[in-house]
């Protein structure tokens, strides 16, 4: 199996937050994003981004620790946090998403569920988290406590990790009729198991595919958006532009003009 290539990009958690760190980690070839930042003393509301991926969000709030399961947005905005608070958070690929033990990824499409709800057997890791101390101990200590949702024990619909690793390959250009003639199998019938797996259709997928690349160039390089665009597979700079704005509130230019403004970054 190939490495999953997107991991999900937010800028608002390292832009409009204080300390933020992050370290990527492999488990059986699939990229897990661990991070921990602190909000300020008012509490503010936090850009999130369309990225495709879950995020297991542990509020470390002492005296009062909560952990969520959050599934994907499918447009920019912005979600509130709560003041002066250190957040650690375990970004799992689209993959490993997928093996979540009894959770149906279309439950959780925009929305931020109670690891009590969503994911019961692990109901006490967010009180643990919490008082552990350091981005370090928190990394040995989910990995300790959760790593079955890690390692992925269970194994994905054979076709639908078919269809991510071809998505991904592509750049998210990759058509349903492409991987109806690759698979043997119908466009209608990629679409709706595709859709009952991950909660999304597949050409949305790889729009967000396509987003996060172009993300990835505005914000970790130097490239001119132009080169941006064509290298994230969009052709039409209006389309590019679109786009853009529908998945992260804003232009790439406004993004990028804002990009090395950390801690300043108001808008």
């Amino acid at each position: 199996m190939m490495e999953e290539l997107v991991s999900g990009i937010q800028y608002g958690f390292e832009w409009e937050t204080t300390g933020y760190t992050e370290r990527k980690i492999h488990y059986n070839g699939q990229p897990v994003i661990y991070y921990q930042f602190m909000t300020d003393a008012s509490g503010r509301m936090i850009h999130v981004v369309p990225d495709g991926c879950v995020d297991l969000l542990f509020c470390c709030q002492p005296g009062k620790p909560s952990a969520r399961v959050c599934g994907t947005v499918l447009q920019g905005k912005e979600l509130y946090f709560e003041a002066d608070t250190t957040y650690f958070g375990v970004r799992l690929s689209a993959r490993l998403s997928l093996l979540l033990p009894n959770l149906p990824l279309k439950e959780i499409i925009e929305v931020q569920a109670p690891f009590e709800d969503s994911l019961s057997v692990y109901k006490d890791t967010g009180a643990i988290i919490a008082e552990l101390q350091g981005f370090s101990e928190r990394i040995r200590g989910f990995e300790r406590l959760c790593m079955p949702l890690l390692t992925g024990d269970a194994r994905p619909i054979r076709m639908i990790d078919y269809c991510l690793t071809s998505m991904q390959r592509s750049n998210g250009s990759v058509t349903i009729r492409e991987l109806a003639e690759d698979t043997g199998y119908s466009e209608r019938y990629i679409r709706t198991k595709f859709e009952q797996s991950l909660g999304i259709s597949p050409k949305l997928y790889n729009r967000i595919i396509r987003f996060q690349r172009s993300l990835s160039g505005i914000v970790r390089s130097a490239s001119s958006l132009t080169d941006v665009a064509m290298e994230s597979g969009y052709f039409d700079q209006s389309h590019f532009m679109k786009e853009f704005k529908s998945f992260s509130q804003f232009t790439p230019i406004q993004l990028r003009k804002n990009r090395k403004t950390t801690s300043s970054f108001l808008w």
